[in-house]
């Protein structure tokens, strides 16, 4: 498997993956927020969005990427520079793409100078908690998203 940058021929995969997760708003938004990264918009460049992609015989088998820890998020940030791990969607499950992709963001996180990385995760996505408590970052704080949803945050500090 080879995680690499995203390139702006990606992103027909890129969006597949996002619709087996995500719906309504959100997902209007991950497809703005991509569409901005491809075209360098200001806002996304301002947020300091990186993605990377997981390919695997040439399909995209997976996406993750990461932010400028968001206003909303800083009461759980620990350290001064944090990260938010913002997306993160694989095809097939189980396979340790999503392990692989949480790894190179770690690793690219760290090598910006990044301190720590936080992330959250919706109510309606539960089913991706075990993924989340069976690695090195701790649960810390429920909370409610700017959209209303419920959900968990996470975070890990850089060592």
């Amino acid at each position: 498997m080879l995680l690499r940058e995203l390139k702006s021929t990606d992103t027909p995969a890129i969006e597949s993956i996002y619709d087996l997760y995500w719906t309504g708003d959100f997902r209007a938004n991950l497809s703005k927020r991509l569409k901005g990264f491809i075209e360098n918009s200001p806002d996304v460049i301002a947020q300091g969005f990186k993605y990377f992609v997981a390919e695997d015989n040439g399909e995209i088998v997976g996406v993750a990427a990461f932010r400028k820890l968001p206003e909303h998020m800083k009461e759980y940030a620990t350290t001064n520079n944090p990260v938010e791990f913002y997306v993160s969607a694989v095809k097939y499950k189980g396979k340790g793409i999503g392990t692989a992709l949480r790894t190179k963001r770690i690793e690219e996180a760290k090598a910006l100078g990044y301190t720590e990385a936080l992330f959250y995760s919706g109510d309606t996505h539960q089913d991706s908690w075990a993924f989340h408590d069976n690695s090195d970052f701790k649960r810390v704080a429920t909370t409610t998203a700017p959209n209303g949803e419920v959900g968990q945050i996470w975070r890990m500090e850089f060592k």
